[in-house]
């Protein structure tokens, strides 16, 4: 962050310098834009524009997140010091010059949206650091118009940019897709890789009926399976207990299922911190056959704060609109993460409105709970990133043309790595003579292509090359990958090789099998060991290799093999360095930064 914001600020908080960008969602200045702030915030995200979603942890129903002066970005008009309220976005002025112009192109479209920019220096509490736009599955249930209304209202496209979410999309998913050829494996539909991983951060279900449950339950087993990574699942209406209701695969948030409630004419807030909760104004519950959810007599929710919007004057558990958990209630629902296990949120009422101004409409209230949704799936904050380690090895020295060189990888996370091509740099004039597990020469490099990378997946490739003439030669790799829509790299160490007719001495590098040569220890700058995904991460994932720009030059990498800070700024890192890495010792330690964002990344 800028230092001049940090002067005298709240450790705790987030510090945000002037030129922030602020998108308001309180009824003050988004009123008629609420629904459209969020189909914003899915373009930056898609464009590699990181966003803060600032909550204040203490605040009450429709309390103040923060307070800011600011400018209005379309009309100049001024901002007197204002509470924000609702969960407002906040982009960092570090990411303002990137930010402006897809802010300005989306207020051309819709200009009943506000965007305010920052006039004074001003703290916030960041609830969730997202960096990812997610990918998105709907289940063709026969009333997916309910969720193309809600993503038409926000301006969310499907995976190949439509806002129409047509019935062929490749993220509309019919009973058979989901269900997969057989029974007896439960990641074989098309929620899944062939090797079981998920490919699809959030999936939704508006009104999938209970009989429909009953005739294929093999759609909820392989919705439990998915729930068995960092994911999250949306159901509404009856959806909710097709799923939750059906022995054995159900049963995601209660131990017996629910029954049926009547719709409350008022509702109680609970848990008003929570990114599924952030509303402002009032909330106007709906009907349809299946309204609101009651827990049977004697059972309690998997775990305590599910309810975040009940009945008034009944107890949780009674009449519950508006609930959240995760699977099997393994983890509170406000822990940031659980480990591989998703997120379950259920919504009572048939359908919400799109209907603005919001609070002439707070029927339209439950739309703004869906699209809250979208964006606490955990692989789109920096938390939910995969963990990938990669390593280049080569000889210290040789005396013999032709060498080898090894390249080892691993997804060290719960979370999956997709589209995953390693790509090894051929250093000037060397000759490529093979690879191994059919890399291929393309230009100057030797490419595989990996696939999805999943859990735990790891590997080693390698490749000859025979050297020209005596000298130094750097070898290095790459590991290209998708996560959402976003597209990053992953730089690894460099390995150096001498190549020449007379062995070193002992301490000028020529120790073996290693992969630099400046101390002895094959270590130039004794600051790092190989290429990281991984960094430190705060509640915001503040310090995170995820929210890498374009170039690794510019980062400020850590000594020890530490994480790179990253911050707000969004900076690249990478590392140069240091020893071989066997698979072991990539998944035991955290290695030195290496990850690139690659921009224009929306695939």
């Amino acid at each position: 962050m800028p230092g001049t914001a940090n002067a005298g600020g709240d450790p705790q908080l987030d510090q945000f310098d002037v030129g922030t960008l602020i998108i308001p969602m309180d009824t003050d200045y988004q009123d008629m834009g609420m629904l459209r702030a969020y189909g914003l915030v899915y373009e930056l995200l898609s464009n590699d524009v990181p966003v803060r979603w600032a909550i204040n942890d203490a605040k009450a129903q429709d309390g103040t997140d923060f307070s800011a002066a600011a400018t209005d970005l379309a009309t100049g008009d001024p901002i007197p010091m204002h509470d924000y309220r609702g969960g407002p976005w906040v982009i960092d002025a570090a990411d303002a010059a990137e930010a402006l112009p897809i802010v300005e192109a989306w207020q051309q479209q819709n200009p009943d949206l506000a965007v305010h920019e920052a006039s004074v220096a001003f703290e916030a509490e960041v609830g969730h650091y997202l960096v990812v736009a997610p990918t998105i599955a709907m289940i063709a249930d026969g009333n997916q118009k309910i969720a193309r209304g809600y993503l038409a209202a926000a301006g969310i496209p499907d995976s190949t940019g439509d806002l129409l979410w047509p019935d062929d999309s490749p993220d509309m998913l019919d009973v058979d897709e989901l269900s997969g050829p057989t029974e007896d494996n439960h990641r074989d539909g098309l929620l899944f890789d062939e090797d079981g991983d998920p490919v699809y951060c959030q999936l939704m279900s508006m009104h999938w009926g209970v009989g429909d449950a009953e005739n294929d339950p093999e759609v909820v087993a392989e919705v439990r399976e998915y729930l068995n990574n960092p994911v999250h699942f949306f159901a509404e209406c009856q959806a909710v207990n097709a799923f939750e209701n059906l022995d054995p695969h159900g049963f995601f948030l209660t131990p017996n299922g629910f029954e049926i409630g009547d719709s409350p004419n008022e509702v109680e807030h609970f848990n008003p911190s929570s990114p599924y909760a952030q509303l402002d104004g009032l909330f106007e519950a709906v009907g349809g056959s299946e309204p609101s959810y009651s827990l049977p007599m004697g059972d309690d929710y998997l775990a305590g704060g599910i309810t975040m919007i009940t009945g008034a004057d009944t107890p949780v558990g009674v009449e519950d609109v508006w609930m959240t958990g995760y699977l099997d209630g393994t983890c509170p629902p406000d822990a940031p993460e659980c480990g591989s296990l998703g997120k379950i949120s259920y919504l009572g009422g048939h359908q919400y409105k799109t209907n603005l101004p919001i609070s002439d409409n707070p029927d339209t209230q439950g739309t703004r709970l869906f699209l809250n949704s979208l964006f606490e799936a955990p692989c789109a904050t920096v938390d939910g990133l995969p963990t990938l380690n990669l390593a280049t090895a080569a000889p210290d020295f040789t005396m013999v043309a032709q060498i080898e060189v090894d390249v080892t990888y691993v997804n060290a996370s719960a979370a999956t790595a997709l589209d995953a091509v390693l790509r090894a740099q051929l250093p000037p004039n060397t000759t490529f003579v093979s690879a191994t597990e059919g890399g291929v020469l393309m230009g100057d490099e030797v490419v595989w292509q990996l696939g999805n990378l999943g859990a735990d997946e790891n590997g080693d490739r390698s490749y000859v090359i025979e050297l020209a003439e005596y000298g130094l030669y750097d070898d290095s790799s790459a590991l290209d990958y998708r996560v959402g829509l976003n597209e990053f790299t992953l730089l690894s160490n460099v390995a150096q090789t001498l190549y020449g007719d007379e062995a070193p001495d002992d301490g000028d590098g020529g120790d073996g099998d290693s992969d630099t040569g400046g101390d002895g220890d094959g270590d130039p700058a004794g600051d790092g060991d190989g290429g990281s995904s991984a960094g430190d991460s705060g509640e915001d994932g503040g310090e995170e290799g995820a929210t890498a720009e374009d170039s690794a030059g510019e980062g400020d990498t850590g000594t020890g093999g530490g994480a790179a800070d990253v911050g707000a700024d969004g900076c690249s890192c990478s590392t140069e360095t240091d020893h071989p890495a066997p698979l072991g010792w990539l998944v035991a330690v955290g290695l030195g930064l290496g990850l690139v964002r690659r921009r224009g990344g929306a695939a």
